[in-house]
């Protein structure tokens, strides 16, 4: 499955969606800006998009819903080591409540991968954060078994939030 997300004004957006209404796409509105996703098998109708491989995929994206992207660069050597630790990850997530779904998507250009979890709202992420599923998935980070203490990644990563609008 392939995962293309495009940028822009919610309003401009909006526009793509709607001549397109039998793909699957999610809109979604930041604080900065609005991103349109587009899942499909296909190709997609987006004219410059950032384009990734969907690795693991649990769950639907679809609205309503809050998403969150981390944003993670991974240098070349480090792919392998990264792409088995999100393949091989607990899984707790799925079992939190207020999980909608997730995504690990591989870019097809670049070196920035997004983790993106979508959410019933806002407080269930929060929530999911707080609990102890969220403490075992994340155990190993900070020690010599976690991947955050090798060279794998290219720049710190970032996090962006977003609101699935319709």
């Amino acid at each position: 499955m392939k995962v293309y997300i495009t940028y822009g004004t919610a309003d401009f957006l909006k526009t793509i969606a709607k001549k397109h209404p039998g793909e699957n796409m999610v809109l979604m509105q930041g604080d900065e800006n609005a991103i349109l996703i587009h899942e499909t098998n296909g190709e997609t109708v987006f004219q410059a998009p950032h384009s990734y491989e969907s690795i693991d995929s649990v769950g639907e994206i679809k609205n309503p819903g809050y998403a969150v992207l981390n944003n993670i660069a991974v240098t070349q050597e480090g792919r392998p080591l990264f792409e088995n630790r999100f393949k091989n990850r607990a899984g707790k997530v799925e079992n939190e409540p207020g999980f909608k779904a997730i995504r690990v998507l591989r870019p097809l250009e670049g070196d920035t991968y997004v983790i993106l979890t979508l959410w019933e709202e806002e407080k269930a992420f929060q929530n999911w954060q707080q609990s102890n599923s969220y403490q075992e998935a994340h155990k190993k980070r900070g020690t010599s078994a976690g991947i955050d203490t090798t060279s794998i990644f290219s720049r710190p990563s970032y996090v962006t939030a977003y609101y699935a609008i319709d």
